[in-house]
């Protein structure tokens, strides 16, 4: 049966359903103790921050927009230039 839990870090009550729980009994993990939001947020801030950066097609120079900070030396293209590359190589050797 299901039961509800309380966050350790809110105390916002959540459900861990019978399937969530037989799935971590399986491995020999325990249950959650934080909310399901919790445990996105924590995630999250684990994760490089997001940041925009405008930087230039390798190939037609057109001005694209990336979501990393472009080191020299990097080669950067634009979506189509990008897909012309990607069909003309084989990436896996």
């Amino acid at each position: 049966m299901s039961q509800k839990m309380n966050c350790h870090r809110c105390s916002k009550q959540f459900l861990v359903i019978d399937q969530e729980e037989s799935f971590l009994g399986d491995r020999g993990w325990p249950l959650p103790t934080q909310c399901p939001d919790c445990r996105q947020a924590r995630r999250m801030a684990l994760r490089n921050p997001r940041k925009l950066c405008k930087t230039t097609c390798n190939s037609c120079q057109q001005e694209i927009i990336v979501t990393f900070e472009r080191k020299e030396g990097d080669t950067v293209y634009c979506k189509e230039h990008y897909l012309k590359w990607l069909d003309g190589s084989d990436h896996l050797l």
